[in-house]
């Protein structure tokens, strides 16, 4: 299968096009700003590629992509690349080195805008708050574990890593692209408006915490996952209902903030099977 014909061929480090690229990934503040995001290597990118209503703006591929029997047979890329709007560059494998950050660049770059929830948050399904989680690959294997233990809503302070960075998006495995992401803010104005209380779970070693294992995890709530050094903050303690205690050995002082959250996930998946 050939897609020649579709395709642009950069040949120059000089290419305008190429420079502005290699410029927008240089930071993520300003591919953030620009409105897009980028996700490098053949999963994200078959995952991106099957998505409906996702907007790519460009994709760039190495030349010794080209011939892989793993790109040609790619199911979705005939779709991007018919319909003519979608930009697809290809450049030699050194020119290539220039957009990645990986130490073995695979292709291909994909561009494209971030995907944003489209409704407001359901308090009556379950919502997990990333509080200040800076860590990308943190917040990758949080989504990841969200994902897996059925977990559609996720909200992000501030102060947690970008979701569409390229570090987060290779921890998540793409896992963003199942989930409903929102701001802490849009959190916080649900639960203000909330008819009813909503459990509000943490982890944490308050004198009146309740063994992970004892407690009552069926009903719908918020699970608030706090930053590896300084743990969930003040204010997500303050308005805390279910304090609950992760139980092990005291071999090890405490488990990483991945580790917890699929701990928690899974016990509260397990007991609603």
């Amino acid at each position: 299968m050939s897609y020649e014909r579709h395709f642009t061929q950069i040949e120059s480090a000089q290419n305008e096009r190429l420079k502005a690229a290699v410029k927008l990934l240089s930071s993520n503040h300003g591919l953030r700003n620009s409105g897009l995001a980028a996700a490098e290597g053949l999963h994200l990118a078959e995952t991106l590629l099957h998505l409906p209503g996702v907007h790519i703006e460009s994709v760039w591929i190495p030349q010794s992509l080209l011939n892989k029997p793993e790109w040609l047979t790619m199911s979705a890329l005939s779709d991007v690349l018919e319909n003519g709007e979608v930009r697809c560059l290809v450049l030699s494998d050194a020119l290539y080195s220039k957009l990645s950050k990986l130490s073995t660049p695979t292709g291909p770059m994909i561009f494209f805008k971030p995907v944003n929830a489209c409704a407001a948050i359901d308090l009556n399904q379950d919502v997990v708050l990333l509080d200040g989680i800076q860590d990308p690959g943190n917040v990758g294997t949080l989504l990841r574990n969200c994902a897996a233990a059925g977990i559609q809503q996720v909200a992000l302070s501030d102060h947690s890593a970008w979701v569409w960075s390229d570090k987060v998006l290779r921890a998540g495995m793409g896992a963003q692209f199942g989930l409903q992401l929102h701001a802490e803010e849009d959190l916080l104005k649900a639960l203000s408006s909330a008819k009813s209380k909503i459990p509000v779970r943490v982890t944490s070693l308050h004198p009146k915490s309740v063994d992970l294992f004892n407690a009552n995890l069926k009903p719908a709530g918020v699970w608030v996952f706090g930053s590896e050094g300084q743990g969930v903050s003040q204010a997500w303690l303050d308005r805390a209902s279910e304090h609950i205690r992760i139980p092990q050995s005291k071999t090890i002082e405490s488990l990483n903030v991945g580790s917890s959250s699929a701990v928690c996930l899974f016990e509260q998946f397990r007991q609603r099977r």
